[in-house]
């Protein structure tokens, strides 16, 4: 038996057919979440795409130990679907005050909606002695700056990855695919970073604070001193004299800061031993261009070679 379709009825099936592919391939859901620093909200934007809309609490230039709390990061975090740390204990000063003051129990400790980077990674400098006479901002856990490793980027996307898929399983196939595609440019990036280190392997640096350790391992750089006594803790008119009396013989390196470290402490140790400043971005966001993670850890590489083959 043959039916046959009037040209109307035709016209609307094509119509049914394209709205029902068109449909198929926009993103519906909206899942909302809160992330403490900014690498972690351009990740989840790389592997969530147009399913997800992000806030980061913590800004690119910040001391990610000392985060000032807003209204409206409390009412973010109370809405979350999803909320996203680096754990460790980066965040230890204020993240648990903004969980209990949000009220979401999603998003709290235990909850599918929450998202711990640090479970799973293998932590630089874990003390052997967690006292805090070793410094106000020693961590039980090991060192937790490791989005400055360049190969920290896998792990983080494979727990937010994890995270969206618990919040929203309707989206898995979605979700796989991007993180398929991250995977990929970050497969790229390292392989270029690794060629890139063997031109500042050697070479020597001071730092301020301890956040650029994993990257320092990673290039094979050798640091010479820390401006802070310990990790913390501001430096004092003494510690900066015995510092700068360990350096008189050294030649050839710099002094590596953040944005929020860059003070006069950095200036005058600069000033007493000829060392140039390098200000490397210590998160996503902290200086102009610096707009996702891989091209934040592309800026930190370069200054570094650009500085370091200078001396």
């Amino acid at each position: 038996m043959v039916v046959k379709t009037t040209r109307g009825s035709a016209k609307g099936i094509l119509y049914a057919l394209l709205t029902s592919l068109l449909l198929a391939s926009i993103p519906l859901a909206e899942v909302r979440v809160v992330a403490t620093i900014p690498d972690l909200a351009d990740i989840v934007r790389e592997v969530g795409g147009d399913r997800v809309k992000v806030t980061a609490i913590a800004k690119g230039t910040e001391n990610v130990h000392e985060v000032r709390i807003r209204p409206s990061q409390i009412i973010a975090t109370d809405r979350a679907d999803l909320f996203v740390q680096m754990g460790l204990s980066l965040e230890h000063a204020w993240v648990p005050g903004l969980l209990t003051a949000a009220r979401n129990q999603d998003v709290s400790v235990g909850g599918k909606g929450f998202v711990n980077c640090g479970e799973g990674w293998e932590a630089l400098d874990v003390p052997a002695d967690a006292s805090r006479k070793r410094g106000a901002d020693l961590h039980p856990n090991g060192n937790p700056h490791f989005n400055l490793d360049p190969h920290s980027g896998p792990h983080m996307a494979r727990k937010i990855l994890e995270g969206l898929l618990r919040v929203d399983p309707d989206g898995r196939e979605y979700y796989e695919a991007n993180f398929a595609t991250y995977s990929k440019a970050l497969d790229v990036a390292l392989k270029r970073w690794e060629k890139q280190r063997e031109r500042l392997k050697g070479h020597k640096i001071v730092v301020y604070h301890t956040e650029f350790r994993y990257l320092t391992k990673f290039l094979g750089l050798e640091v010479l001193g820390t401006i802070e006594p310990k990790p913390g803790v501001p430096p004092t008119p003494s510690h900066l004299i015995k510092l700068i009396e360990s350096l008189k013989d050294q030649r050839g390196f710099v002094i590596v800061t953040a944005a929020w470290s860059n003070n006069r402490q950095v200036a005058e140790l600069s000033r007493r031993t000829s060392a140039p400043v390098v200000e490397l971005p210590g998160m996503v966001g902290s200086a102009a261009g610096v707009d996702t993670w891989i091209g934040s850890m592309d800026v930190r590489i370069n200054k570094l070679i650009a500085a370091l083959e200078k001396e």
